[in-house]
């Protein structure tokens, strides 16, 4: 395991800083990697001298995929940095998965490839039946990819134990609580330590007055349809001692929904809700609402990753100069401070055995990805050319042209397995602080039971009863249904397909545990 971690280091003035990891994040959801002074050790003299040669597919999300030809001056300076000459096939992120079954099924395969869904049934079958490498016995050779490894993560993308692929690396522990520091300050009140400061900091945000405008105009947390599911429900189900998704509870591998600590946190939200602490219209609303509500002074917390602390808020500042945002990483509960786990990566970089034919041509492929850590590397993943992308400004880079920066650097970052930590002389405190929590915070990261596992049913089925349960968390905070119709819900869950579930993952955890 590493030793530090963190994202992209700047020394920007706000905005620039906004910018940049607007731009690094939508390339790369986020960093979390590893940065080292000391030059590339190559895995063998051979390697270290010859050209590398290979292929690879991954997704791209702008508008358009970055040039991979001497066009592209950041393109060209990897490609000499990392003595390698790369085929790319850049696929539009929202369609990349079928393209990526489609590939799968042609038998025509690119020497390295993305997996971003690395329970996608296709790829479990095709790993089981031999067609990728088991990269796991190599790794000890590449002394920076040992150091940015982490077993935990590791775990994460495993199958039936073993490691096929590079996981590319993101924040393990990453979601928190933001909140208007300056609101605090003028009603008196300290930071959220507990759940039961989280509501009454929300309600002293509803009745208070705490922007000080003579007004009844604001509250506490703002919720949407997605951030309940995808953070708020489990930052609350978590520092009350529960499950973060999925858990073993008597033996068996079960949901977070089906745990009194659950139903404590919608007993909680249904409560802010009554009492108008919470957003009315949470349910119908999805996306940048949530950053919206804080932006427009209305609302005073919310739960989410902390990332989005320093990078979501312009308009807010734009509204009020004086305004002040903050956060902290986890909760105390009855088991300490917690905090939901994420599985440490987006995707894997896969290597399929009907192309990449030797073990020496593994292994020349694997040192691209160990130059990928040079500090050259980083950098240039990170800004770009100096004079092409940015210049430096008391020794630190700023845009030059960031319309270029997002055409050719951008989406650059999805060849990489590791963002950059590289230090510039000036960085906001705030940056400093998320990556501060962000190690911290990993001690009392709750992951998910099931990260390593797979369930054919879930698979098949699981978008549909994950449906029934979001429904039905949105109804019961509104009032609509109460515990003992959210407890119908459950059981036509468990009757459609939730008991197989629970079946097959109980099974593979169970195997797991025998090894």
């Amino acid at each position: 395991m590493r030793k530090t971690k963190g994202q992209l280091k700047t020394g920007l003035a706000v905005t620039c800083t906004t910018v940049m990891m607007a731009s690094v994040l939508a390339a790369c959801g986020g960093g979390d990697p590893v940065s080292d002074t000391t030059k590339n050790t190559p895995a063998s003299t051979s390697t270290a001298q010859k050209q590398i040669k290979f292929s690879m597919m991954s997704p791209f999300y702008g508008q358009q995929p970055p040039a991979t030809d001497d066009t592209n001056a950041a393109f060209k300076a990897i490609q000499e940095q990392t003595n390698s000459k790369m085929d790319i096939t850049f696929v539009p992120g929202a369609s990349y998965n079928d393209k990526l079954n489609v590939t799968i099924a042609s038998g025509n395969l690119p020497q390295a490839m993305v997996v971003l869904d690395t329970k996608n049934s296709a790829i479990i079958n095709a790993v089981r039946s031999g067609a990728f490498w088991e990269i796991g016995p190599y790794l000890k050779d590449f002394p920076k990819i040992s150091k940015y490894w982490n077993e935990k993560i590791a775990n994460n993308i495993s199958v039936d134990g073993k490691i096929y692929g590079l996981y590319r690396d993101r924040p393990f522990a990453r979601k928190g609580i933001i909140f208007r520091q300056d609101w605090l300050d003028n009603l008196g009140l300290q930071q959220p330590k507990t759940v039961d400061d989280l509501y009454n900091v929300a309600k002293a945000f509803t009745l208070n007055d705490p922007d000080k405008n003579g007004k009844n105009d604001t509250y506490g947390l703002t919720l949407t349809d997605d951030n309940l599911i995808t953070d708020a429900s489990l930052v609350l189900v978590t520092a009350l001692g529960g499950f973060n998704q999925w858990g073993v509870q008597d033996g068996k591998v079960i949901p977070d929904f089906m745990t009194k600590e659950y139903m404590d946190s919608l007993k909680l939200l249904k409560k802010m809700y009554d009492e108008k602490l919470i957003n009315q219209d949470f349910g119908a609303i999805k996306g940048t609402k949530l950053h919206e509500n804080i932006n427009s002074g209305k609302a005073g917390i919310y739960l989410a990753s902390i990332d989005d602390a320093p990078n979501k808020h312009a308009d807010l500042y734009k509204l009020n100069p004086k305004a002040k945002m903050d956060f902290v990483i986890g909760l105390q509960g009855p088991k300490g401070v917690k905090l939901p786990a994420n599985s440490g990566y987006s995707g894997v970089f896969m290597f399929p055995k009907s192309s990449v034919k030797t073990e020496a041509e593994l292994k020349d492929i694997l040192t691209y990805f160990e130059k990928n850590l040079q500090d050259d590397v980083l950098k240039t993943f990170a800004w770009g050319v100096e004079g092409v992308h940015y210049k430096t400004e008391n020794g630190n880079p700023v845009f030059t042209n960031e319309q270029l920066y997002k055409d050719q650097v951008g989406d650059l970052g999805q060849l990489r397995i590791a963002p950059s930590t590289l230090a510039w002389p000036t960085e906001p405190d705030m940056g400093k602080k998320v990556k501060k929590l962000y190690e911290e915070g990993m001690p009392n990261a709750v992951p998910s039971v099931i990260e390593p596992f797979l369930s054919p049913t879930k698979t098949q089925l699981g978008s549909e009863l994950d449906k029934l349960i979001n429904d039905a968390r949105v109804r019961f905070i509104m009032g609509e249904v109460d515990e003992a119709g959210f407890n119908k819900v459950k059981d036509e869950w468990s009757k459609k397909g939730g008991d197989k579930i629970i079946e097959e993952f109980t099974a593979e955890y169970k195997k797991a545990q025998q090894k």
